[in-house]
């Protein structure tokens, strides 16, 4: 067999098909795999956003005990540090925009960074957003998320600038210079504030209008699931390449006999 194919030339041609039909049933079976996630996703969802809010201490004590707590409704009591303000880059329904991370402080110990919403570019800047900076104690829903890691493609975040491209936990809360903050050349650590593992994204108010500044209740909570029709696409290609090395290598073979 193996002279047979020597003789008809088809022994890299097959060795590169099967190289291929490995990458493509590889990215087949990733894309299924990607549905499965997909669907788990969407099914927790949507059962926790309709679920009953609970509190932060809740909150907390199932995070530290590696609990599922994403998306998980919480109600925090607390107030804003507007002075410490982060600007996240993410643009909403195609207008250039940023979300507005604020630190909210529960007590003494406890600081929970808040996603309050988007604002268009131009409302970028505090200022221009009027009277929007609620102050004193104040007590808001919202639904925990998990930071982030960056992407191959994403760019760093610039911290002196205050332009944040992905949402970096530990770079956030060693941003907070009025709470503590203490870098050196070797290490960055939190003096007086324990970094929490997750953060929350505002709810919208029922109270909210139209001029309000940032725009909460923005969380991204429905997601599209076409992993079935990339998984069919790779499977395809597959059978594509087969019954081209087919054709190929029966046209080969018949001049040979010839």
């Amino acid at each position: 067999m193996i002279a047979r194919l020597k003789e008809t030339g088809l022994i890299w041609p097959l060795i590169f098909t099967l190289i291929g039909l490995f990458v493509l049933i590889r990215l087949g079976n990733w894309q299924m795999e990607r549905k499965a996630w997909k669907a788990d996703l969407i099914n927790l969802v949507e059962a926790r956003v309709k679920s009953e809010p609970i509190s932060f201490a809740a909150l907390k004590k199932r995070a530290a005990e590696g609990g599922d707590i994403r998306y998980q409704p919480v109600q925090v009591s607390g107030e804003f540090d507007h002075s410490q303000e982060r600007h996240y880059f993410l643009p909403l329904k195609n207008q250039v925009g940023w979300h507005i991370l604020t630190p909210f402080k529960i007590t003494a110990g406890d600081v929970v960074i808040v996603d309050r919403g988007f604002v268009p570019d131009k409302f970028k800047s505090q200022k221009s957003r009027g009277g929007s900076v609620p102050l004193g104690a104040v007590t808001i829903t919202g639904l925990a998320r998990q930071f982030e890691t960056a992407g191959f493609f994403t760019p760093a975040n610039d911290i002196a600038a205050n332009k944040w491209y992905w949402r970096d936990g530990e770079g956030l809360y060693n941003s907070f210079s009025a709470f503590g903050v203490k870098s050196t050349t070797s290490d960055e650590e939190l003096a007086g504030v324990q970094p929490l593992s997750f953060m929350i994204d505002q709810s919208r108010a029922a109270e909210l209008t139209s001029g309000d500044w940032p725009r909460p209740g923005v969380t991204r909570i429905r997601f599209s699931d076409k992993h079935f029709g990339y998984a069919l696409t790779w499977y395809g290609l597959a059978l594509t390449l087969v019954g081209v090395f087919t054709a190929f290598a029966a046209q080969r073979l018949l001049r040979k006999r010839g």
